[in-house]
């Protein structure tokens, strides 16, 4: 199911089990940023119109009005909480790197966002990927890339108690499900 981006989240769809509450939230716009990450005016650049400093790898970094996460050498993904700071900040942006190497492209009609709520969300993930989710490993300002449930996915913290998760708007459904069934009553033991 598609939904309009607006910044502001909405919620597409929600399953609930004893422990967990998984939502998939629509309206969260996105942009990928692909260039050389170590030129400085680039780093300059993308930390002056974002207000936030290029995060480091593996990381996420975070403002009043966007997180900035690290995606790969020469990749980083924006997202956005408001509808007008994204425009904005996608202008600014390709306003200030003409001429240098790089892409800005909105991937908010791309991307599926996901919320997961509970206690037992290092278990989840722990089920389904093979980063370590320990909180020594895995704490507030982490950002892993990996696999999970067969599915390219992405996910930091939003909480303590919580976690976002993004996939391809492609398999959405089927990582959906997918969460759903892996959260269902009983299917998860406390470990971490």
């Amino acid at each position: 199911m598609m939904s309009k981006v607006t910044g502001k989240m909405i919620e597409v769809r929600k399953c609930n089990s004893k422990d967990m509450t998984i939502k998939e939230l629509g309206g969260v716009p996105m942009l990928t940023v692909r260039g050389d990450l170590s030129n400085k005016r680039l780093q300059t650049i993308i930390a002056k119109t974002c207000d936030v400093r290029i995060p480091k790898p593996l990381k996420i970094k975070s403002s009043k009005n966007l997180s900035l996460a690290w995606m790969s050498p020469d990749e980083l993904l924006i997202f956005s909480f408001s509808g007008s700071f994204h425009e904005k900040t996608k202008k600014g942006l390709d306003s200030a790197l003409k001429g240098l190497h790089s892409l800005i492209l909105d991937v908010s009609s791309a991307r599926s966002l996901f919320l997961v709520e509970g206690i037992l969300w290092r278990e989840l993930l722990a089920k389904g990927s093979p980063v370590d989710v320990r909180k020594s490993s895995f704490a507030k300002d982490a950002f892993r890339r990996t696999r999970m449930g067969q599915v390219s996915v992405a996910f930091w913290m939003a909480s303590d108690n919580s976690v976002y998760i993004i996939c391809g708007r492609s398999h959405s459904d089927f990582f959906y499900d997918w969460l759903c069934n892996a959260a269902s009553d009983g299917s998860l033991t406390k470990y971490f």
